[in-house]
């Protein structure tokens, strides 16, 4: 595991903290929900090896501040895109795992043109994907959290972030099927995510590849590093832009 400087940027009122490592076409990592970039120990010094990955706190995560708008997935899309402009990449492939996916389709619905190609791990279209139980269980949380954020702005915050899980996203079918862009859907057989869930995604994306990994949880990345790794850096390759370029230029 490598230790990589934290950089920041300004988005809106809040600060995004990045790492960067690695050099060639750009690779953004999204982590999930109450994560932070090092959710991704497993892949940077992997994927560094052979692209620039920017693996980004999302707003209100890690070293990232929360700023004074209310969460939301698509606001931390918008962060993204910030990260991309203030390093001067036209176009990045994405990496989302968990709700860093979701972020990952509202980006493929606000700036297609900005996206090489689509890794969405562990992603879902609506929280009807995820396993009943895992969402009672998520309500339950919801519920203690509620009780502790009248005392506490911590768990306030901690509520808000929670949220999001339950709440997003929303994408309709139509949208879905709008978006053509290369996408790698991955899952584990034991996901969270159900596994009719994660093929009513690959139905929807047209242009996209459905991997599940055997007895592989939501965190499969983590627990299968090096097979995730290897299946996601063969993904890639076949979606290298043509000139080869790391797709920087001034914006």
């Amino acid at each position: 595991m490598g230790t990589y400087a934290q950089k920041t940027v300004q988005s809106g009122s809040a600060l995004i903290s990045f790492v960067e490592a690695g050099e060639g076409e750009a690779l953004v990592l999204l982590h999930g929900n109450g994560e932070d970039h090092s959710c991704f120990d497993g892949q940077l010094p992997a994927l560094s090896e052979r692209y620039r990955c920017i693996a980004i706190d999302s707003r209100g995560h890690g070293n990232s501040s929360h700023g004074s708008e209310r969460l939301s997935l698509k606001l931390m899309a918008g962060d993204v895109l910030r990260v991309m402009d203030e390093l001067g990449l036209k176009k990045a492939h994405i990496l989302g795992f968990s709700d860093g996916g979701n972020i990952a389709l509202h980006l493929a619905l606000m700036a297609p043109e900005r996206i090489s190609s689509l890794i969405l791990s562990g992603a879902n279209a609506d929280p009807s994907g995820i396993e009943p139980e895992e969402f009672r269980l998520m309500l339950k949380k919801r519920r203690s959290l509620a009780l502790q954020a009248v005392f506490s702005r911590r768990a306030a915050r901690r509520l808000e972030v929670w949220k999001l899980m339950i709440k997003e996203p929303h994408f309709t079918q139509a949208e879905l099927e709008s978006i053509n862009l290369p996408a790698l859907i991955t899952a584990g057989e034991r996901d969270v995510i159900t596994k009719e869930h994660s093929e009513y995604l690959h139905r929807c994306l047209k242009n996209s590849e459905l991997v599940i990994f055997k007895d592989g949880s939501h965190f499969v990345h983590i627990e299968q590093a090096a097979l995730y790794n290897e299946t996601v850096l063969n993904f890639l390759s076949k979606h290298e832009q043509e000139d080869g370029s790391s797709g920087k230029e001034a914006i």
